[in-house]
């Protein structure tokens, strides 16, 4: 490569990062979806016909969260769906619940809505009153906590987790990632 190419790589780059900037300026970057599936549970792959989607929208404020599920075609009976803070294949601790039927939800947040049963599309409204705190994780509670949760989901380093009665510890699951991408994940 010769000096004028990395001179315009470099640019290039530097040009990409001011645009990524300058969206989640501009109020951009504050949609996120995933499919879930099987294929990505952890700490074993689960073949399951059942599949799911998760899609959330970032207030223009930052104070909440607006998100929809679906989930369809599960071995058994939903037990409960969260959103964990964890990377793709690795497994992490229940942050923001979604749904449960297990009454198992920390007295430090308000109750969840319960999980219908598959097919079933659910949604609701995340804020920083619902962030459970996970110390061991680097996770506060409150405003900062939230803060934390939306930069690990901008960073792909969070995922939406269906729990069944067959499989308890998740049956289907996705990284939750900027945008409406189509890929899956």
């Amino acid at each position: 490569m010769t000096h004028r190419q990395m001179v315009a790589a470099a640019v290039a780059a530097l040009l990409a990062a001011a645009s990524a900037t300058t969206a989640l300026a501009d109020g951009k970057g504050r949609t996120f979806a995933t499919k879930l599936s099987g294929y990505h549970e952890t700490p074993l792959t689960i073949n399951s016909t059942g599949s799911g989607q998760f899609t959330a929208t970032l207030a223009k404020d930052g104070a909440s969260i607006a998100w929809t599920l679906s989930y369809r075609d599960l071995s058994s009976d939903v037990q409960q769906a969260h959103i964990h803070f964890g990377r793709p294949a690795i497994t992490g601790q229940i942050v923001l619940f979604l749904c449960t039927n297990l009454g198992n939800a920390p007295a430090t947040v308000p109750l969840p809505q319960a999980c219908p049963p598959a097919p079933a599309t659910i949604s609701g409204t995340l804020t920083a009153a619902d962030v459970i705190a996970r110390a061991t994780q680097g996770i506060d509670g409150s405003d900062a906590g939230f803060a934390e949760m939306v930069k690990a989901m901008r960073a792909g380093a969070a995922y939406a987790n269906v729990h069944s009665v067959t499989f308890p510890t998740g049956e289907i699951r996705g990284a939750v990632k900027p945008g409406d991408d189509e890929e899956d994940n």
